[in-house]
């Protein structure tokens, strides 16, 4: 596999030649066509004041290569722009391979609203996890992967989106060719599903009168139109087109409900099939949806026309509405058991391209190991959303039947980042990508976290109280047989006396094994630590510890095996230029 720096770096080079290359071209045949244009309008005068019929051959033959050129034109600046995109896409993944990622959706509006992660674990919104993966460019792809992060999947449907995303970084050119087709999409989710209400709608157009008329239509047209000019009374050849009329009457109410489920979808239907035919394109597929799509998105786009204010001489001699409506009638009947199919196609590939992005830039991180063991085993656990600078390792090994790691630390140890980097890497292998890890050997995982608990003053809560209906969550979660649950509390009962703390802690404790729940807990009450030596326990003490250099104070990150000798609460007030008074350090730390 390429390095993704040089990968990128030429990718930008020659897509900015390219461009560069179009652009030129694109401008010199501007001029020519302009000329060619002046040329031909010049020629038509000279030919038609020589001969009628030499004049009509000209306007014959010029005009369709007169088209040709002017399509081969604008295809030469798509391509101009399409290479532009390219550029930028492969610029934005340079600035992300240095750990700048904001110019990717942040995925915020799929936020819920209560949920046992995200908030904690920055799952969604800016500098998130959704905004370090996004590279979708469908609004039903942005979806499906939230929902990913959100809804943690099945082991064999983790292990199918593990060999889909492998199989995609490794054609890392298809990737971006998709990303590029899709760059100018500016759909919404109420497009597709206004379309899966639409095919399920039954067919409009019906009875033998309207289709008959919209064959006859454009005669009665043609021979209402000659007896008003060329017969007496003339009026009775308006007698051709109240046909016409009593359809449009009774058909106008349904082509405008019809419409207000369509309205606009042409355009991006059409943005969906240059997608699908990519997807067409890989070997071994069998989707067959880019035709279909085309000739839905083209029939939405003529009943688009029915907006046109001089639509009405369409509509009176040819029944306009009623001839798309019937063309979409038909789709439908065809095409009503996959359309749905195909978007959820799309949507899964489109997410599937933003795990393939992952894995093709960071070659280093490694493919989680499942397990029908209670265990939890990781070596070289790093958060992804620090920087690889400055990114600190650790590693973890315990059951996850009914055993607790307790960490104690200082404050700014590191502690809360520990606890979101064993949690988020969890999350990252239920979903079916790769972990910020040298090796992780997990069982299916469900994670629960308490750790930015707030108050609600819509509801009138405390944040003391937010924290306990989280616990109770938890608890409940932990004794639901369905699920194995792993939970991360930071700093449990903070809101209540340090005595009521340490009992509830103790109690909570206590629970969550017996209903043999496992995690860890982050905590500066370093009297828990006790509960590491209670006969039969199953709680294991680690720290995160500060040193005082030259007066500085010293950070590693690096989880030990004990409990936290250092303080430094104390230090950081006195830096703050609160004054501490000698004897009440020592009073609090005795």
């Amino acid at each position: 596999m390429a390095d993704p720096f040089t990968y990128y770096t030429q990718l930008a080079g020659a897509a900015a030649a390219r461009a560069t290359r179009l652009q030129q071209r694109y401008d010199r045949l501007a001029v020519a066509r302009l000329i060619a244009f002046a040329g031909l309008v010049a020629l038509l005068i000279l030919a038609f004041d020589a001969a009628l019929w030499l004049g009509i051959g000209l306007l014959l033959i010029g005009l369709p290569l007169l088209g040709v050129g002017v399509r081969w034109h604008l295809s030469i600046g798509r391509e101009a722009q399409r290479a532009r995109v390219r550029h930028g896409l492969a610029g934005a993944e340079l600035r992300a391979l240095d750990h700048q990622f904001s110019q990717f959706g942040d995925g915020y509006a799929y936020q819920p609203a209560d949920h046992p992660y995200a908030v904690d674990l920055d799952i969604l919104g800016p500098h998130s996890l959704y905004q370090y993966l996004n590279r979708t460019v469908t609004a039903i792809g942005g979806e499906r992967l939230a929902q990913e992060l959100l809804h943690p999947a099945t082991p064999p449907e983790a292990e199918r989106r593990r060999i889909a995303g492998r199989d995609l970084a490794a054609d890392p050119d298809w990737c971006t060719e998709f990303r590029t087709l899709g760059s100018e999409l500016r759909d919404e989710l109420g497009y597709a599903r206004r379309l899966l209400e639409w095919v399920e709608r039954p067919a409009v157009v019906t009875g033998r009168f309207a289709r008959w008329m919209r064959w006859l239509a454009p005669v009665l047209t043609l021979l209402g139109l000659w007896w008003c000019f060329t017969q007496q009374p003339w009026q009775l050849g308006l007698l051709a087109f109240v046909p016409a009329f009593v359809l449009l009457r009774r058909y106008g109410e349904a082509a405008a409900l019809e419409h207000s489920y369509t309205a606009r979808a042409g355009t991006i239907l059409a943005g969906y099939r240059q997608l699908f035919e990519q997807m067409e394109a890989r070997p071994g597929s069998s989707l067959g949806a880019s035709v279909a799509i085309g000739r839905l998105a083209y029939a939405i786009k003529q009943l688009d026309v029915r907006n046109n204010p001089f639509v009405f001489l369409l509509e009176i001699t040819g029944l306009w509405s009623i001839q798309w409506l019937t063309r979409l009638d038909r789709w439908r009947l065809n095409h009503r058991d996959q359309l749905a199919r195909w978007l959820e196609e799309l949507a899964d590939t489109d997410a599937r391209i933003s795990w393939a992005t992952l894995r093709f830039n960071h070659p280093g991180w490694t493919e989680p190991e499942p397990t029908g063991e209670r265990v939890l085993e990781g070596r070289g656990l790093a958060h992804p959303l620090l920087s690889p600078r400055g990114r600190v390792t650790n590693a973890i090994s315990m059951s996850t039947d009914g055993h607790i790691h307790l960490v104690t630390g200082s404050n700014m140890a590191g502690k809360s980042t520990w606890l979101r980097t064993v949690g988020i890497n969890l999350v990252l292998a239920r979903a079916g990508g790769p972990v910020c890890a040298l090796h992780l050997r997990a069982a299916a995982l469900q994670v629960w976290t308490s750790m930015r608990t707030q108050d609600d003053l819509s509801e009138n809560t405390s944040s003391f109280f937010a924290e306990l209906k989280r616990l109770k969550a938890i608890i409940d979660a932990v004794k639901d047989p369905g699920q194995e649950v792993f939970f991360l509390l930071d700093e449990i009962l903070k809101g209540t006396n340090s005595r009521d703390r340490h009992t509830g802690a103790r109690a909570l404790i206590r629970q969550l094994i017996r209903e043999r729940g496992a995690g860890i807990i982050a905590t500066h009450d370093l009297e828990l630590a006790a509960l590491a030596d209670e006969p039969g326990a199953r709680v294991e003490n680690y720290a995160m510890e500060v040193q005082t250099r030259a007066g500085e104070l010293v950070f590693d990150y690096q989880l030990h095996p004990g409990v936290s000798q250092s303080f430094n609460a104390t230090a950081l007030m006195a830096r703050m230029g609160i004054e501490i008074d000698p004897a009440d350090i020592s009073l609090t730390h005795d």
